[in-house]
C-alpha cells in the first residue's frame, strides 16, 4: 500500500513541480504570479523528496522483515543439561 501512496504522489509532485518550473520564465520578477510559482515549486519538491523518502524506508523495511523472517525459521536445538 506504501508503495502505490508513494508513486502517486511522486507523480503529483512532478506534475506540480513541472508545471511551476515551467510557469517561472513566464511571471515577472516580483509579482504574485512569480511568488506562487516558486511556493508550488517547493511543494511539488517537497513532495517528491518525502514520497522517495517513504520509498526508501518501506523497501528497507522489507528487507529487515525478510532477514528477520529467515533467522526467526531457524530450528531451535534445546541444550541437554
Amino acid at each position: 500500500m506504501i508503495d502505490a501512496a508513494s508513486r502517486a504522489l511522486l507523480s503529483l509532485g512532478c506534475f506540480v513541480g513541472v508545471g511551476a518550473a515551467l510557469m517561472l520564465p513566464l511571471t515577472e520578477a516580483g509579482t504574485a504570479e512569480r511568488v506562487v510559482s516558486l511556493l508550488a515549486l517547493l511543494l511539488g519538491l517537497g513532495i517528491i523528496a518525502g514520497s522517495v523518502a517513504a520509498r526508501l524506508l518501506s523497501t528497507r523495511r522489507r528487507h529487515r522483515d525478510e532477514a528477520m523472517a529467515d533467522h526467526l525459521d531457524d530450528p531451535v536445538d534445546p541444550t541437554k543439561e
